[in-house]
């Protein structure tokens, strides 16, 4: 585990830079109907027939605030135990204390002891540990909840048994994840040094070597131990698509409620000007098109109240 401790990072001042002004979510509210219509032709009728999907949307369409509301909606937080997943400095957690959750839990693989020591004066509490054995006991969570973390998880089947365990029956899961690793972008790094239309998929065309020396040139040593740069040398990509990941919750056990996919308009903008590439990459790895173009997965997920029913086998 990395100690991160000294690291400097201002939670609050994340928490500020995250928010979203009032006015912005208000038109957002009422843009949503018309950015959904504008951008769900851009996927395939089989993508638009995924189960629960209420909602495709471009890039920053679905705030921080309206993402906490939407979940709030379908599991009310207050007087509820709330486990944060991937906590980073735990700036996130701050988001949640407007819906009044009892308790506030928050859980990383690396040590943020100063900025943790900082926000747990305001009422969360941190412990640093492993997502696959989480220090917690059985059936004491009423919500596990994460942004931009399912696509780190190199084994995201036992990250889901273990928040199944501490789940109460009947509680949720509200997970948001992305840039997915198929789309423009998704090893977080490539198509991010410049106006290059062309290098977004750099990590799916190119070979090893080409591809490392491009990693190497592009990263930045000063960066947080949660660049592009440190995920890709340690391999913390999932490395599934929108499919995979709703195949994993539905063997883990848990029913979905609510699917919302954001879809990228660089990756759009590929596709027109090298429809060719778009097809010749999607034949290499063995993906769709519509995994070219969805950048992120918004869910909210359900632990059932009892347990799913299974036919006795005959003796």
């Amino acid at each position: 585990m990395l100690d991160l401790s000294a690291q400097t990072a201002d939670p609050f001042q994340s928490h500020r830079t995250h928010r979203s002004a009032r006015y912005k979510r208000l038109a957002y509210w009422f843009l949503r109907p018309l950015l959904d219509r504008k951008t769900r032709p851009h996927l395939s009728i089989a993508a638009r027939g995924l189960p629960r999907l209420s909602r495709v949307l471009p890039e920053r369409g679905f705030p921080l605030e309206t993402r906490r509301a939407w979940l709030n909606r379908y599991a009310p937080v207050a007087g509820r135990t709330l486990l944060v997943q991937g906590t980073g400095t735990g700036w996130d957690t701050l988001s949640w204390l407007p819906f009044s959750p009892q308790v506030i839990v928050g859980i990383d693989a690396y040590a943020f002891q100063a900025a943790w020591h900082r926000i747990a004066a305001v009422g969360p509490r941190f412990v640093a540990g492993d997502l696959t054995a989480l220090p917690l006991g059985d059936r004491t969570i009423d919500v596990a909840a994460s942004d931009a973390v399912f696509e780190h998880c190199r084994d995201l089947d036992a990250v889901l048994r273990e928040t199944w365990r501490v789940l109460r029956a009947g509680g949720a899961v509200y997970a948001t994840y992305g840039p997915l690793w198929y789309c423009f972008g998704g090893d977080h790094l490539s198509g991010g040094d410049g106006p290059h239309l062309e290098r977004g998929y750099f990590h799916l065309a190119e070979d090893h070597d080409a591809y490392r020396a491009y990693v190497e040139t592009h990263t930045n040593v000063g960066a947080d131990a949660q660049g592009g740069a440190r995920y890709i040398e340690l391999g913390l990509f999932s490395r599934l698509t929108t499919a995979q990941y709703l195949a994993a919750f539905a063997r883990a056990g848990f029913e979905l409620v609510d699917l919302i996919l954001e879809v990228s308009g660089l990756a759009i903008a590929f596709g027109r000007r090298w429809p060719e590439r778009a097809h010749m990459l999607a034949g290499r790895h063995g993906v769709s098109l519509d995994d070219l173009l969805i950048k992120a997965n918004f869910v909210v997920l359900r632990k059932p109240a009892s347990p799913p029913f299974t036919a006795r086998t005959q003796r």
